[in-house]
């Protein structure tokens, strides 16, 4: 007998994607009382389900130890344990799965529909953070320019050619887009209507935190130097521990323009006010209408003597 739906969060990246999953595993017992199984056998350690979608298609450094036969076999095992009529995979670096023909398979032979929800940011808002986490990445080191990021990923930046691709499969109704912002993780929840409740002291929790943007530039340049990824965490590391003591003001060196900016969100301009219209979004809550120029300390400069002279 098919169970009802397969729920695909196949990203944007940088786009409260960790957030969600890890609070997902947080409330997972909640999500089986609606139904939905949140599958424990496919995650990383940040619950995300990244082995999963990567045995369809690496990304990078990041490979899966699994077959795309591996991975299916594991889910169906899962699915067999359990009594939810619906499961949810979420993983930003998904593929699109509907180009293998055994996952085509899987899902016609155990789902009556699937359904594929999309976060999504403003362009240069996504490319900026994206940038910021290739960077600090010691697995990566990413060491290229923002524009040369920027280009090598215009065809993953284009949302609604990319969205339009799995509505073809899926159809336009069983897509849904959820707009970045400072309440995604509730946004999202509110999707299978389940209050999100944080727990413990802390309460909501910020989940892979960005490297300070200030320390970009001056990290790439020493980071080149770096023999292994340990070597460059502690560089990374002691450069954010000195540019704290440097004041803002040495900020001089200009990462992303003003003009750069915008040029980025108007190339997408059309595609996403199709994206908004077409699936119902509010545009405004995905599309600046401020900038301001994005300033970093220089790469070449001396933290440690700017450093001594503000202590």
């Amino acid at each position: 007998m098919k169970k009802d739906t397969l729920y695909l969060h196949v990203g944007w990246s940088k786009t409260g994607t960790s957030a969600i999953q890890a609070q997902i595993q947080e409330q997972k017992d909640d999500f089986l009382a609606r139904g939905v199984l949140y599958p424990q056998s496919l995650q990383w350690p940040d619950h995300s389900h990244h082995p999963f979608a990567l045995s369809f298609q690496g990304s990078g450094s990041y490979q899966s130890d699994m077959t795309p036969v591996e991975a299916l076999d594991a889910l169906q095992l899962e699915m067999g344990s359990s009594s939810a009529e619906s499961v949810l995979i979420s993983s930003e670096l998904s593929p699109f799965y509907f180009n293998n023909s055994k996952f085509k398979e899987f899902v016609g032979q155990n789902f009556e529909r699937v359904q594929v929800i999309f976060t999504i940011r403003s362009q240069s808002e996504l490319l900026l953070s994206l940038f910021n986490q290739l960077v600090k990445d010691p697995n990566v080191r990413y060491g290229a320019s923002l524009f040369s990021l920027s280009m090598r990923n215009i065809h993953w930046l284009n949302f609604y050619q990319n969205v339009k691709q799995w509505a073809n499969v899926v159809g336009a109704n069983n897509i849904t887009v959820v707009p970045y912002s400072q309440s995604v993780v509730e946004d999202f929840f509110d999707k299978f209507s389940i209050p999100v409740q944080y727990r413990g002291e802390g309460g909501k929790r910020t989940v892979n935190p960005s490297l300070p943007t200030r320390c970009l530039a001056v990290l790439q340049a020493r980071g080149r130097k770096a023999a292994d990824a340990a070597s460059f965490a502690r560089i990374r590391n002691d450069v954010v521990s000195l540019a704290e003591k440097v004041p803002e003001e040495r900020d001089r060196h200009v990462l992303f323009s003003v003009p750069e900016q915008q040029a980025l969100d108007d190339y997408f301009k059309k595609g996403n006010q199709m994206l908004a219209n077409e699936h119902g979004v509010d545009i405004s809550l995905f599309q600046k209408s401020q900038y301001k120029p994005v300033k970093v300390l220089p790469p070449g400069v001396n933290l440690e003597k700017l450093a001594e002279e503000h202590t």
